[in-house]
């Protein structure tokens, strides 16, 4: 994705804009394959139906915690539980940093800019 280059001006707003929006367009679809992953997971290693298998990998995946893992669930399910949850942690992470790559480059772009008019 090209971004303009420190001697070039600051990107008109519409350019900005298309930037939010590859980035929020590319985060919908990591979090689509995690939850992908980890209700796939839930289903093959679980009794859980499709349903309650999407409802705790989106759990897991937004951070609320397993909902069916408890002490009495097989080891299976509490390792692919464990393993997803720190997939999950960094999913979560990494989209943060991507949803803010446009904006954190346009404020350092502007500062950049106004430092080199003085």
């Amino acid at each position: 994705m090209p971004w303009e280059h420190r001697s070039e001006p600051l990107a008109p707003s519409h350019v900005f804009a298309g930037r939010v929006l590859r980035q929020i367009l590319l985060v919908a679809g990591i979090i689509a394959v995690a939850l992908a992953i980890g209700t796939t997971g839930y289903i093959l290693i679980s009794d859980l139906d499709l349903v309650d298998s999407f409802l705790e990998a989106s759990m897991l995946l937004s951070g609320a915690g397993p909902l069916y893992t408890e002490r009495s669930s097989s080891n299976d399910l509490k390792i692919f539980s464990s393993l997803y949850a720190l997939f999950s942690t960094l999913i979560v992470v990494s989209s943060v940093g991507i949803l803010a790559s446009p904006v954190v480059h346009r404020v350092l772009h502007r500062l950049h800019l106004e430092r080199g008019q003085e």
